[in-house]
């Protein structure tokens, strides 16, 4: 077994041990919670970071997607008027 084949594999087992630790947790301290949102970000970032290697335009195309939907999702008001400028511009041709 190679060595990135063994680190694949003790990640995957740490992974499936924190899993069950998570599930089995009724409450999280402050601390836990802070400590369990920076680790989401670790993962997050590093899959976007490998599919932006793999296929960086799916990539471009899911990350403008995913802000844009945050974006109608936190300020919908704004969103809805945008988008009735943008298709007033566009019925007359701009």
């Amino acid at each position: 077994m190679s060595n990135s084949e063994l680190t694949k594999t003790q990640i995957v087992e740490k992974a499936n041990d924190l899993l069950l630790l998570i599930e089995n947790q009724k409450e999280f301290t402050k601390e836990e919670t802070l400590t369990l949102a920076k680790l989401e970000l670790i993962i997050e970032s590093r899959l976007f970071q490998q599919d932006a290697e793999e296929k960086p335009e799916e990539y471009l195309i899911e990350r403008f997607q995913e802000r844009l939907y945050n974006f109608e999702r936190e300020y919908p008001s704004l969103s809805s008027f945008i988008r009735r400028i943008s298709n007033s511009l566009s019925n007359i041709g701009i």
